[in-house]
C-alpha cells in the first residue's frame, strides 16, 4: 500500500468516525477499538508503512493525549461539589491509597505465579504498568448521567491521579529491576517519589490558577475572542506537564492538578465553553495513539504464545483489579453492584501504553520484551471488553434505576 493511499484511508476513517460517533458511543464499537484494528490492518497490508514508527512517536502522542485529557476532566470536576459530597472524596481516597497498593500486590503475585522467569522485580514492573486506569476509555461511563454520581466522580478522580502516582513507582521498580539505581538506595528512591508527588501537584495548581486568572482577565476586558480562547486548556496542560518535569515533579499529577485549579477558579459555564477544543484534540490524539498501538506494538505480541498472556490479561481486568477495589470499598455505604461497577470500569489504555514505552527503552532490563507482550494483550482485551460494555453499564449494574 502506498503512503498516500494509507493517509487517504486514515482521513476517510476519521471522517466516517466523526459522522457516526454518536451511534458508535451507543454501540459495542468504540473509537480506540476501531483505530487499533486499523493500525494492525496497516501493518498487515504493508509492514513498511509502520516500520518508521519509533517508540518516541508513540510516547509523545500518549503523553500529550494523557496530559490534555487529565486537565480537561479535572477542570470539569466541581471541587465544591466533590468536597461537599464526603462520600465521593472518601471513595476516591480509598481507591487511590488502598486500591492501588493492593492491585500492584495482586498483579505482582499473579505475574510471579504465571511467569516465574520474570522474577520479583519483573512481575512488579508488569503489575505497575497495568495498574493505572484510562480516562479516555472510560469517557462513556463518566459522561453517563444515568449512573450514580458518587461512583462516577470517584472513578474520574482515580483515573486522573493514579497515572501520576504509579509513574514514579514504575521508574523506581525499573531502576531496581535493571540494577540502575546508581547507588541511591531506598532513601534516594523515597526522595524521588516524594518530589514527584509533591512538586507535580504544586506546580500544576500554580499553572492552573494563574492560567484561570489570566483567562478571566482577558474575558472581562475583551482582549480575546471565543476562537482564540479555545486552545487554552491544551496549552495549559502542556505547560503544567513540562513545568513539573523541569522541577522534578510528576507531569501527569501536574496536568490534573492544573485542571482542578482552573475549574475551581472559573465559573462552570466558562469552563464548559473552553472544553470543546480540548475534547476534540483529546479524541483525535487518543485514536491516533491507539492506531499506533495497533500498528507498532500489537504485531510483536501476536508473535508470542497467546494463552499465557491472555490468562494474565483476563486476571488483570477482573480478579487483580476487582478484588482490591472490593476490599478498598469495605465499610462504605455502596451496594455490591456499585462496587462491581467501580471494579470493572478500570480500563487499561494510554498510561499503560506510555509505561510500556518506558519499559522497552530501559537498558539492562532483560524482561522488557516479555512484559511488553503480556501487557499488550491486557490493553487489547481492555479496549475490546470495556469499549463494548460501556454502553450497557447502567443496564447491567443498575437495572432498577431505569
Amino acid at each position: 500500500m502506498e503512503l498516500h493511499a494509507a493517509l487517504a484511508l486514515l482521513f476517510l476513517c476519521f471522517t466516517a468516525y466523526s459522522l457516526v460517533s454518536r451511534r458508535l458511543e451507543a454501540s459495542v464499537l468504540s473509537g480506540p477499538m476501531l483505530f487499533t484494528a486499523l493500525g494492525y490492518g496497516f501493518f498487515e497490508a504493508d509492514s513498511n508503512l509502520t516500520a518508521a514508527l519509533g517508540n518516541s512517536i508513540v510516547e509523545f502522542l500518549a503523553t500529550a493525549t494523557l496530559a490534555i485529557i487529565l486537565f480537561r476532566d479535572a477542570a470539569n470536576i466541581r471541587i465544591s461539589g466533590v468536597m461537599a459530597e464526603r462520600a465521593t472524596a472518601l471513595l476516591s481516597a480509598r481507591l487511590l491509597f488502598i486500591g492501588i497498593p493492593l492491585t500492584i500486590l495482586a498483579g505482582t503475585l499473579a505475574g510471579m505465579a504465571l511467569f516465574p522467569t520474570l522474577g520479583l522485580f519483573g512481575a512488579l514492573v508488569l503489575a505497575i504498568v497495568l495498574t493505572p486506569t484510562d480516562a479516555a476509555l472510560a469517557q462513556p461511563v463518566f459522561g453517563n448521567d444515568g449512573l450514580p454520581e458518587v461512583e462516577r466522580e470517584a472513578l474520574d478522580v482515580e483515573s486522573g491521579l493514579n497515572d501520576g502516582l504509579c509513574l514514579p513507582l514504575l521508574l523506581i521498580a525499573l531502576a531496581l529491576a535493571a540494577d540502575t539505581g546508581s547507588g541511591q538506595g531506598m532513601a534516594g528512591h523515597a526522595t524521588f517519589f516524594v518530589k514527584q508527588v509533591v512538586f507535580g501537584p504544586l506546580v500544576g495548581l500554580a499553572v492552573g490558577y494563574l492560567g484561570a486568572v489570566a483567562s478571566e482577565f482577558a474575558l472581562l476586558r475583551r482582549l480575546s475572542n471565543p476562537a482564540g480562547r479555545t486552545p487554552i486548556m491544551v496549552t495549559l496542560a502542556g505547560l503544567a506537564y513540562l513545568a513539573a518535569e523541569l522541577t522534578g515533579g510528576n507531569g501527569f499529577l501536574a496536568a490534573f492538578s492544573a485542571g482542578l485549579a482552573f475549574g475551581w477558579r472559573l465559573p462552570a459555564h466558562t469552563v464548559a465553553g473552553m472544553s470543546n477544543f480540548a475534547m476534540t484534540e483529546g479524541s483525535i490524539l487518543t485514536n491516533l495513539t491507539f492506531l499506533l498501538f495497533g500498528a507498532a506494538l500489537l504485531p510483536q505480541a501476536f508473535e508470542t504464545p497467546l494463552l499465557p498472556g491472555l490468562i494474565y490479561a483476563a486476571l488483570s481486568l477482573t480478579v487483580i483489579r476487582m478484588v482490591p477495589v472490593l476490599l478498598a470499598m469495605l465499610g462504605t455505604k455502596t451496594t455490591l453492584r456499585a462496587r462491581l461497577f467501580v471494579g470493572w470500569f478500570g480500563p487499561r489504555g494510554l498510561a499503560s501504553v506510555l509505561y510500556l514505552i518506558l519499559v522497552v527503552d530501559q537498558s539492562g532490563f532483560d524482561a522488557a520484551s516479555a512484559i511488553t507482550d503480556i501487557a499488550v494483550f491486557a490493553i487489547l482485551l481492555s479496549v475490546v471488553l470495556h469499549g463494548a460494555s460501556a454502553p450497557f453499564a447502567k443496564r447491567v449494574f443498575f437495572p432498577k434505576t431505569d
